[in-house]
């Protein structure tokens, strides 16, 4: 195998950070996806990456353009989750039957505080968006700590273990490139 064959096939295993040089390492993919997103008829790709060297996990969506791929992420959400590294805390990737994209990050073999936590992330209006939010959590040691919330910004509707919750002023937009730990309704806080 040829000193350029190695490298293309090692360019294909790991990617770095877009934003940064050369210098940066390099990221494995965790988790990868397919979907068209956009509705332009051309599949998008959607990866989660990871820094063996770190336990965040980043967020890239190559969005088409024209029917075209890019060769570079059209959004780029660094640290947007977190990494397991045995089962039960693997992050993953899925598209829904709606075509929206599913994330998940979760720990659900590590330590007594266990916890799943699910984006759906929605093309609407030309932008990337959050259109749902779970999250669980539980405490392997004292069982009945913890809840449940689920929330749907699009329609408004949303639940904390089991009941209806209130979102308050509607609409209610979150923009994926914009969103932080503390877009999440406080309802969803079990701490």
């Amino acid at each position: 195998m040829t000193r350029l064959a190695r490298l293309l096939g090692a360019a294909l295993l790991t990617v770095a950070h877009p934003a940064s040089a050369s210098a940066a390492p390099a990221k494995e993919i965790v988790a990868e996806a397919q979907s068209d997103l956009n509705g332009d008829g051309v599949k998008d790709r959607i990866l989660l990456l990871h820094d063996p060297g770190g336990e965040d996990v980043d967020l890239a969506i190559y969005l088409s353009t024209g029917g075209v791929a890019p060769i570079r992420p059209s959004l780029y959400k660094a640290a947007f989750g977190w990494t397991g590294d045995m089962a039960g805390t693997k992050p993953e990737l899925s598209v829904n039957r709606a075509g929206s994209l599913i994330v998940v990050f979760q720990n659900d073999s590590i330590g007594r505080d266990r916890w799943r936590r699910q984006f759906t992330i929605a093309f609407r209006g030309g932008d990337l968006m959050v259109a749902g939010y779970d999250y669980e959590a539980r405490d392997t040691l004292a069982p009945g700590h913890g809840g449940r919330c689920d929330v749907n910004f699009l329609s408004g509707r949303a639940t904390r273990n089991g009941k209806p919750a209130t979102l308050g002023v509607l609409p209610i937009i979150h923009r994926l490139a914009s969103w932080t730990d503390q877009s999440a309704p406080a309802f969803c806080d079990f701490e």
